[in-house]
């Protein structure tokens, strides 16, 4: 009995360990305050070109290329709870796909298999020109996400602002802290 009583207390214990784990970026907890969490991107060589709406936006290098990257925070910035990371956007399908490609194995090396994965081309046309309009339609989709330790991870194709152009999208969500969000934005409605 008392064995069993232990096992039990060291799997609660577990469990409340890893539920209060928060998602990383670039190996940082996304935790914390606005102007905490990006000294920790400044100091990992990014360099922060603005913020609006409690989202302070960086240029930098991630996994070798050139990216700009959203930090989202609640609306007093006591609480970052999400990272979006954007590459340079494309008319060309194939630099979309071989930059999703290349970003779903690495997520799926570290990670496993997506927990969710959707890529759609209802056309199945190969003609850049075709895809491109597609995506610009929305009727192409190309997403993977993963549920990981202390949130999700999505990376998707989206159009861009540009007519005619998409993006390699990656969003990380931290769990405790965009419920947070929720609870809190829930008490304004």
């Amino acid at each position: 009995m008392k064995k069993i009583l232990s096992t039990l207390m060291l799997l609660f214990a577990t469990i409340c360990v890893m539920a209060q784990e928060h998602l990383s970026f670039k190996g940082i907890p996304i935790e914390g305050s606005m102007t905490s969490f990006c000294q920790k991107l400044k100091a990992k060589g990014l360099t922060q070109v603005g913020t609006d709406n409690n989202i302070t936006m960086f240029v930098g290098d991630f996994t070798g290329r050139q990216a700009s990257i959203g930090v989202g925070a609640t609306d007093d910035g006591k609480n970052v709870h999400s990272v979006v990371v954007l590459f340079d956007s494309s008319d060309e399908w194939k630099n979309l796909v071989n930059t999703y490609d290349y970003y779903k194995e690495l997520y799926t090396r570290k990670y496993g298999k997506p927990s969710a994965c959707r890529e759609n081309n209802p056309s199945r046309q190969d003609s850049n020109v075709m895809l491109m309009h597609e995506l610009t339609q929305g009727t192409v989709t190309y997403a993977s996400a993963w549920e990981v330790t202390g949130g999700t991870i999505e990376l998707s194709i989206e159009k861009a602002s540009t007519y005619g152009d998409g993006i390699v999208i990656i969003k990380y969500r931290d769990a405790q802290n965009v419920e947070a969000k929720i609870k809190n934005d829930l008490e304004d409605i």
